[in-house]
């Protein structure tokens, strides 16, 4: 059973998106396509497979930080 994605989910990784330069692009997926972080804001608002996947990676990237283990896999070299 997949996890469903809380509104608080949802509102903490778009303050995150919010945060950074309109500039910067992002590829979601094995897609070809680029996301602006509006276009992320708006996947991630409508519910899409792609918004909830980008949700799901912060989350992840975000533990990892937290945890340590980015760290680890980062120093390991």
């Amino acid at each position: 059973m997949e996890k469903t994605i809380s509104q608080k989910e949802k509102e903490v990784i778009i303050a995150r998106l919010e945060a950074i330069s309109p500039d910067l692009f992002f590829s979601v997926g094995s897609g070809n396509k680029s996301f602006s972080k509006k276009d992320l804001i708006e996947e991630i608002n409508k519910n899409t497979e792609i918004g909830k996947d980008f949700v799901k990676s912060q989350f992840e990237f975000l533990r990892a930080l937290k945890n340590g283990s980015l760290m680890n896999v980062l120093t390991a070299q």
